[in-house]
């Protein structure tokens, strides 16, 4: 009995030391630093971003509206370098509206802060359908929610 009791402490000893050991090999496929979000994660903080840009130009908050105009040019410009592949937008046309939806911001002018804005969204749904993407629609935002700037039903154009 004794020698049994043995042999499964050190059965069960073989087995522990062995599921630590491979614990301790198991790395994972990507250290965060090496971490490439998806596109989909990116394009996610877009139209969060594009929503709050809208909406702080609305209630003229213009300190607020740059800083989100900033951010969605280096979001952007990140998805772009990250994921060069899957995107064909042109980065040229789409640093010219930025640009125009900025000066607008400069001046706190709402009537030039629509339309650059409308050319900007119009941007945004030309590259979705050059990538086979035209199911996402972005619009401008018609509710106090953040997921207002997107048409869920087929687009109408």
């Amino acid at each position: 009995m004794r020698s049994l009791k043995v042999s499964s402490c050190v059965v069960l000893a073989a087995l522990f030391i062995s599921s630590i050991s491979v614990l301790a090999e198991d790395k994972s496929p990507q250290s965060p630093a090496a971490h490439v979000p998806s596109l989909g994660d990116m394009m996610m903080v877009l139209q969060l971003r594009h929503a709050k840009l809208w909406y702080a130009a609305k209630l003229q908050n213009w300190a607020l509206a740059n800083y989100e105009l900033t951010h969605l040019g280096e979001n952007l410009k990140e998805a772009t370098r990250l994921h060069a592949n899957l995107l064909t937008t042109n980065a040229t046309d789409t640093d010219k509206l930025a640009a125009l939806v900025g000066r607008s911001i400069e001046a706190k002018d709402d009537k030039k802060f629509e339309k650059a804005f409308a050319d900007l969204t119009a941007a945004c749904n030309s590259c979705h359908e050059a990538t086979g993407r035209a199911f996402i629609y972005i619009k401008t935002p018609t509710l106090p929610s953040p997921y207002s700037n997107q048409a869920y039903g087929p687009p109408k154009r």
